[in-house]
């Protein structure tokens, strides 16, 4: 004889508690907003493929000049090669594809909590525990994303070769610098984020070069020559709820997640921020042109499994009915898509002490 349970039908405590961690985790992502996105397939391989044309005459290779890689695949395209002779057909060109695979890793929270608690507690323990679950999964995952993508091969410090003598803070030059190898690279200005809401979906931004950065750098961004606040855009919009000005062809937009290296930077502390009081902290600004990296986006009710069980389930392993779980789990991954479409400056913030 066939039984109902819990779990033989989608319960819409279950859609509603995969909403509400959506919801709560939406505010966390800054990363996972940008990029090529991918919704979460089913029933498939663990392994995902982004595909990219490369512009005609570019390459996958990359030559590297001084500290950074300044060329990476540039397109060479010589004209007189382009001339067509009278009568005579032109020589027929191929499309170039590149095939990124990333492997999906399953990560996910869980919450236990009493039949007491749920019974007697003033407060409704396993709803607060839906919200901390969205919020602490999208944390996991933004740190995965912001650890694939901090470890770009394409480098610039604020000062020095290294990361070892970085003790300067950020600087309108090293941005333009920056700016200069991405247009060199042909990497086009960021026009588009995942909209806001819990579906898939992609919204128009005006297009600038992105860079994300730590909170702690705020002071130091602002500092920057021509720095135009938020609130002082005008017609402009803000790209993001995080965004906190910009500069030139540049928005910023701060994390307190994206953290230093800590210590790593220079012993000449010169006004430097350096928590451990010996060497300089060194913080990443991630630069990025559209397209630059991908990710599994956080979004529409596949992405996220739900698990909501109330300590009045009873089975083998809970035969009393003693206690609950709250949690999620989703299989993610990201990876950086094109290395000459994303510079890390290295820079050390003022010690506002």
């Amino acid at each position: 004889m066939a039984a109902q349970g819990y779990s033989t039908a989608v319960s819409r405590n279950l859609i509603r508690a995969a909403q509400g961690m959506l919801e709560h985790a939406q505010p966390i992502t800054v990363l996972g907003d940008f990029g090529s996105q991918k919704e979460m397939p089913q029933k498939n391989t663990d392994t995902l493929v982004f595909r990219r044309t490369l512009p005609f005459g570019a390459t996958t290779a990359g030559i590297t000049v001084g500290n950074m890689t300044q060329y990476q695949g540039a397109p060479v395209i010589n004209a007189p090669d382009f001339v067509i002779g009278e009568g005579v057909t032109p020589n027929a060109n191929t499309i170039s594809f590149q095939d990124i695979s990333v492997t999906l890793q399953n990560f996910g929270v869980l919450y236990k909590f009493t039949s007491k608690t749920e019974l007697m507690y003033e407060d409704d323990v396993p709803a607060e525990m839906q919200k901390q679950t969205g919020e602490a999964l999208a944390e996991v995952l933004e740190l995965v994303r912001y650890g694939v993508y901090k470890a770009g091969t394409s480098v610039v410090y604020a000062n020095g070769s290294s990361r070892a003598v970085v003790n300067t803070s950020i600087s309108l030059n090293r941005l333009r610098q920056a700016q200069r190898v991405l247009d060199s690279n042909r990497a086009k200005k960021v026009t588009q984020r995942l909209a806001a809401g819990v579906n898939f979906g992609t919204a128009p931004v005006q297009p600038a070069y992105v860079v994300f950065h730590h909170t702690d750098c705020n002071a130091d961004v602002r500092n920057l020559p021509n720095f135009t606040r938020v609130e002082e855009y005008g017609s402009f919009k803000p790209i993001h709820d995080m965004e906190i000005g910009a500069c030139e062809e540049f928005r910023f937009i701060a994390s307190p997640l994206l953290l230093p290296f800590l210590a790593a930077g220079s012993a000449t502390l010169n006004g430097s921020l350096s928590r451990a009081g010996s060497n300089v902290d060194v913080y990443p600004y991630l630069v990025i042109g559209e397209d630059a990296w991908g990710s599994i986006a956080l979004k529409g009710m596949s992405a996220i499994s739900p698990t909501i069980i109330p300590s009045n389930v009873k089975n083998h392993a809970n035969p009393m009915g003693l206690f609950g779980y709250v949690g999620a789990s989703c299989w993610y991954n990201a990876v950086r898509l094109n290395e000459a479409w994303t510079i890390r400056i290295e820079a050390a913030v003022s010690d506002l002490s």
